[in-house]
């Protein structure tokens, strides 16, 4: 907590979002988190935080990737100890590390980038514009992780499976729960992965009932986004699955790989919770 996080990127992990989301919302999320790469994963759940909780009092990091040379300068100060500070300036977008109080990296702060990017031509106006507040919050999060992703358009997807449907925390409840509040719906046809409990035989397998009360919650809220009631992480066996050529939404690790490799269809490992918000947009 509260502390300045050096790490050259994620684990690459679609969860790590989803912690993240539970750092900020819980009051744990360190001060900043300065990278190596880039990393839309990490950056994902302070997106998800500052678009979908901003009634509330929350901190969100700041997160900036200066790259693999500046990088080095961190772990090779020619110092046994290095105390690293940040600063920036009013809208937060403009970043300085300083290393023990004289040596400094200028940075940007990734979440403060402005997105410029268009939907790609063909998509008509009509389409551009949102039809309910999750919508329009999705359509930011897409946007902003695009930008900071360095895309430079938006492209319709046909399908998409959702990894986010995993429980680890009440943050991610809330989130798929604040979805459904503000009249959410995917717009392609959405498959769910594997949920962190048997939804029916719980107590058979001796779960602890306040988990599983969680978990299904989770479950449910995704099945009233009017995501398909599927639950597997092999999306790719089931009679939806998508043809050679498809530009699709997948975040299951498995799932990527037997897609591009196996099925034709293109996906990236896309992080969880940008990807219900793909779901509804219909766009990565």
């Amino acid at each position: 907590k509260d502390a300045i996080l050096c790490i050259p990127s994620g684990r690459g992990s679609c969860t790590g979002s989803q912690v993240m989301l539970e750092l900020c919302l819980n009051g744990n999320g360190p001060q900043a988190i300065i990278l190596r790469d880039v990393d839309a994963i990490l950056c994902t759940g302070a997106v998800i935080a500052e678009e979908f909780f901003s009634d509330e009092n929350i901190s969100i990091p700041i997160i900036c990737a200066v790259g693999e040379e500046r990088f080095s300068q961190l772990q090779q100060n020619g110092e046994e100890e290095v105390t690293i500070s940040i600063e920036s300036n009013q809208d937060n977008e403009d970043v300085v590390i300083r290393m023990n109080g004289k040596h400094e990296i200028c940075s940007r702060n990734l979440l403060a980038m402005k997105s410029i990017l268009s939907f790609i031509d063909g998509c008509d106006g009509e389409a551009q514009q949102p039809k309910s507040q999750a919508e329009k919050l999705a359509q930011r999060v897409v946007q902003r992780i695009g930008c900071i992703s360095g895309a430079t358009e938006l492209i319709p997807i046909t399908s998409a499976h959702i990894d986010a449907v995993t429980y680890i925390g009440q943050g991610g409840l809330r989130f798929a729960q604040r979805l459904v509040e503000l009249d959410g719906k995917v717009k392609v046809p959405t498959t769910l992965n594997s949920q962190s409990t048997d939804r029916r035989r719980w107590e058979q397998l001796g779960i602890d009932k306040t988990l599983a009360t969680n978990a299904n919650s989770v479950g449910d809220a995704y099945l009233e986004l009017s995501c398909a009631m599927s639950f597997t992480c092999a999306p790719y066996l089931l009679p939806s699955k998508p043809s050679k050529g498809d530009n699709i939404m997948w975040g299951e690790s498995n799932a990527v790989v037997f897609s591009n490799s196996v099925l034709g269809a293109r996906t990236e490992k896309y992080a969880d919770y940008f990807d219900i918000c793909a779901a509804v947009v219909g766009l990565v």
